[in-house]
């Protein structure tokens, strides 16, 4: 028998439970100061991405920007988007989309210059935002949406809500390398709140929407996000043992602190070397032609 996991009654129910308290939902294994690491090293990652898009619309003599955060949550990345092409001269039109109307009203509070729409990517039409963005990002949140039906349909929408040479930006746990548990599911009684995909299956979604990937960057290593691949098992499973030692270290708040640039300097140099083993940001730009090769900024 086919088992469905709702995925909408888990994130309504989290945002109704914290009722704004929540900054981002980051990982569920960490403290507080843990994941305050975690954050800062994905958003040094994004803002890497981001960069690279500005550049590209300063050489077309962009000055205006319209960007959807797709899947926003209380709008930690919103607002973090918003904040770097406002300081950049940019005037930015910004939207949140997310199926939590409790989010939503947190961001009505915290971010009023940003569009909020309550939308659920599950069953959103594919061309209801057709072509309306410069620039679309989703972070943390496709690999939520488990079944293939649902993730197929989310891809859709921000694939078609790209305009033309604007840029698409996720960051989620996707696969590059040859090992990974994570690799192997049963899908019709999997009940878990994430799936890790493949960065060759996403490429080829996207390139069905005109949008060529031109960027891959590890967005945190596994020291501070877990370890989802490897290059072989032996691998994994070390990386594992790392993961869960530290996570019963990471109880001791007052070590954590005490040590958190040893962890910034160690996090950073796994990212640099290729042996991040964690989720990724992966950047795609929507081009006039569609040749099978990937764009470039």
């Amino acid at each position: 028998m086919s088992v469905s996991y709702d995925n909408r009654s888990y994130w309504t129910n989290l945002h109704e439970k914290f009722k704004g308290e929540l900054k981002a939902v980051g990982h569920p294994f960490l403290s507080e100061s843990m994941n305050q690491l975690k954050y800062e090293s994905e958003a040094e990652t994004v803002l890497v991405g981001l960069k690279k898009m500005i550049d590209s619309f300063r050489h077309v003599d962009r000055t205006e920007m319209s960007v959807l955060d797709v899947g926003a949550g209380y709008g930690y990345w919103t607002g973090l988007v918003y904040d770097l092409f406002s300081k950049n001269g940019f005037k930015v039109n910004a939207s949140a989309l997310d199926v939590s109307t409790n989010a939503l009203d947190v961001i009505r509070d915290r971010l009023p210059y940003v569009n909020p729409i309550s939308a659920d990517l599950r069953t959103i039409a594919p061309d209801a935002s057709e072509r309306s963005y410069d620039i679309v990002f989703s972070c943390y949140c496709l690999h939520h949406l488990t079944r293939a039906n649902d993730f197929l349909n989310a891809m859709q929408f921000v694939g078609r809500s790209v305009n033309q040479g604007g840029f698409l930006l996720i960051m989620d746990p996707v696969l590059t390398m040859p090992y990974s548990r994570e690799d192997i599911l049963d899908f019709q009684s999997f009940r878990g709140n994430g799936i890790s995909r493949h960065l060759y299956f996403v490429d080829d979604i996207l390139a069905g929407f005109g949008l060529r990937r031109c960027l891959v960057l590890p967005a945190v290593s596994f020291l501070l996000n877990e370890n989802i691949e490897a290059p072989d098992k032996l691998s994994y499973y070390a990386m594992t043992v790392i993961w869960k030692l530290l996570c019963r270290l990471d109880r001791i708040e007052h070590l954590v602190e005490k040590t958190a640039g040893i962890f910034k300097s160690t996090d950073l140099f796994l990212k640099r070397h290729g042996l991040a083993f964690s989720s990724s940001v992966c950047v795609y730009q929507k081009i006039d032609h569609v040749d099978g090769s990937p764009a470039s900024i």
